[in-house]
C-alpha cells in the first residue's frame, strides 16, 4: 500500500504543486494549532479531492503533528479511493459513536489518518439539519485530537443538492481554499462560489488552479 500511495502522492504533487501550495497554506494558517483547512470548489470535476488527499499527505511528511483528512461529501465521496478504503459504517452508527477516533482509519502513511464518508444515505429519513449539524459536531471533535485537518467538502453548487452545505463548514473552518480547473471552469462560477461562502463569514485564503500550465512555457 505504501508505494501505491507514493505513486498518488507523486502524482498529487505534479498536478497541482502541492508542495507549492502547502508552503502558502502555512504560512497563512499554520502558525498555529489545531487548524482546520476546507477545501471545495465550485462545481463537481475540479480536482478538489485529489488537492485535499495530496495535501493532507504532504503535511503529514512534514512532522507538525498528526493530520486527518475528512470527507464531508457525502453524496458523492471520492477521498477514500484515494487511499483503498471501503466506506464501512453508516450515519447512525456515526451519531451513536463516543469518539470520532472510533471511525478513523489508517492511510497506510505515518501521522495521517482518514475520516471517510458514510455510507450512503440516499432514502434516509435522517433530515438535512441534522446531517449538518452532525457533520460540525465532527469538525469539532476532530480539531480536538489534530494539529491540522483537511475537510473535503461537496462543490458549492452540485448536481445533487442533497449535501453537506460547505458554507456550514466554512465557519468551523480556519481557511477555505476553493479549487477551480485551469482553463476550464468559468470564470463567474469561481465569482459566486467566492461570494457566497464571504457572505457566510469564510475565510478563504486562495483559488488553487488545478492542472495549471503556463502560457509562456
Amino acid at each position: 500500500m505504501e508505494n501505491a500511495l507514493n505513486k498518488k502522492i507523486a502524482l498529487h504533487g505534479e498536478i497541482a504543486e502541492i508542495k507549492r501550495i502547502y508552503s502558502a497554506i502555512k504560512s497563512s494558517l499554520l502558525k498555529k494549532t489545531p487548524v482546520c483547512l476546507m477545501i471545495t470548489s465550485a462545481v463537481s470535476g475540479e480536482g478538489k479531492t485529489t488537492v485535499a488527499a495530496g495535501l493532507a499527505a504532504y503535511a503529514a511528511r512534514q512532522n507538525n503533528g498528526r493530520v486527518l483528512a475528512m470527507d464531508l461529501n457525502w453524496y458523492s465521496p471520492a477521498l477514500h479511493r484515494s487511499f483503498g478504503l471501503d466506506l464501512t459504517f453508516t450515519f447512525d452508527a456515526l451519531k451513536k459513536g463516543v469518539s470520532i477516533l472510533d471511525f478513523v482509519k489508517p492511510s497506510g502513511l505515518e501521522k495521517l489518518d482518514i475520516l471517510h464518508s458514510v455510507q450512503s444515505s440516499e432514502g434516509s429519513e435522517v433530515s438535512f439539519g441534522e446531517i449538518d449539524a452532525q457533520a460540525v459536531l465532527m469538525v469539532k471533535r476532530a480539531r480536538e485530537n489534530y494539529s491540522l485537518v483537511v475537510v473535503d467538502t461537496s462543490p458549492m453548487f452540485p448536481p445533487n443538492r442533497r449535501m453537506i452545505d460547505p458554507a456550514i463548514i466554512s465557519k468551523e473552518a480556519d481557511g477555505v481554499a476553493i479549487v477551480a480547473l485551469a482553463n476550464a471552469t468559468p470564470r463567474e462560477d469561481v465569482k459566486r462560489a467566492t461570494k457566497t461562502l464571504e457572505a457566510a463569514g469564510a475565510n478563504i485564503i486562495g483559488v488553487i488552479a488545478n492542472q495549471w500550465q503556463n502560457p509562456m512555457a
